[in-house]
């Protein structure tokens, strides 16, 4: 049966504060047009925090994932990193999902980080195997130090999505045999982005999901403004003239997708945190 009219945006920062004060507005827009469950991306400590309000005031939509993004990393030293990890450790019993973490290599964003990514990187995947949480991986221009730090600590079996994957077939395989999901949002809907759009061509539905990584990374048809959740449809209509697939189809195959990777999702973003000893 295609269109169950339940979607899912498996990643987006509904708690960013360009959203203050209109998130109730853009949440019950998307919910007209199908989308309902919304999968937080995390920055920091501070946003875990909005993250936590915006989740009190619509439970069964808002989805929480609390990590180190490598912006935040940049922007911290050493000591402040160790102290936010610490506290990561705490928080992250009430969060589905453990990131956005990775890895972020651009000259102009990296400055003087690298190392300090790359620990923090390792100390997150350590996290997201005794936390039994999937990944939410920020990879840019950091392929082949981002597989060796898998490879070396270990995929954790709750695998994990790399978020806003735009990268060729090739680099697709190297995340696919790792059992990792990608998911896709504004970028594929360019129409000179044929790298990504061959990949896609390629890549095996059962492991794609779709994302509107809001506010920022819009469709073309959203450009000048804030990308709203809803811009899914977007995506989802691109994949589907990709794979000569209705886009309602793609909406309900990445949103089971995204079941079977956070199956919390199907639970009212509802959980009990399972951690090692």
């Amino acid at each position: 049966m295609v269109g169950f009219g339940f979607w899912t945006d498996a990643h987006g920062h509904l708690a960013d504060a360009r959203w203050d004060g209109k998130q109730d507005e853009i949440i019950n827009d998307a919910r007209a047009r199908g989308i309902h469950f919304f999968m937080q991306g995390g920055v920091g400590p501070e946003d875990w925090q909005r993250q936590r309000a915006l989740h009190a005031r619509h439970p069964l939509h808002i989805g929480m994932c609390f990590g180190l993004h490598p912006y935040w990393v940049v922007d911290h030293g050493e000591e402040e990193c160790e102290e936010a990890l610490n506290l990561l450790a705490m928080e992250l019993v009430d969060a589905q999902g453990i990131g956005e973490m990775g890895l972020d290599f651009r000259p102009h964003i990296m400055k003087d980080s690298r190392e300090r990514q790359l620990d923090v990187f390792e100390q997150q995947i350590e996290l997201a195997h005794v936390s039994h949480k999937p990944m939410v991986l920020h990879l840019v221009q950091a392929h082949e130090e981002s597989l060796k730090m898998m490879d070396l600590f270990g995929i954790p079996k709750q695998k994990g999505m790399v978020h806003s994957f735009n990268g060729s077939w090739g680099k697709a395989q190297d995340f696919l045999k790792r059992g990792l999901f990608l998911s896709v949002g504004g970028p594929v809907c360019r129409p000179d982005n044929e790298k990504l759009k061959q990949a896609i061509r390629e890549m095996p539905l059962e492991m794609l999901l779709i994302e509107s990584d809001s506010p920022d990374q819009p469709p073309p048809a959203f450009k000048g403004q804030l990308n709203p959740p809803d811009s899914i449809w977007e995506v989802a209509r691109t994949i589907g003239e990709l794979k000569s697939l209705d886009p309602l189809e793609i909406l309900d195959i990445t949103t089971e997708n995204f079941r079977r990777l956070f199956p919390v999702a199907s639970n009212g973003g509802r959980t009990e945190a399972s951690w090692d000893a």
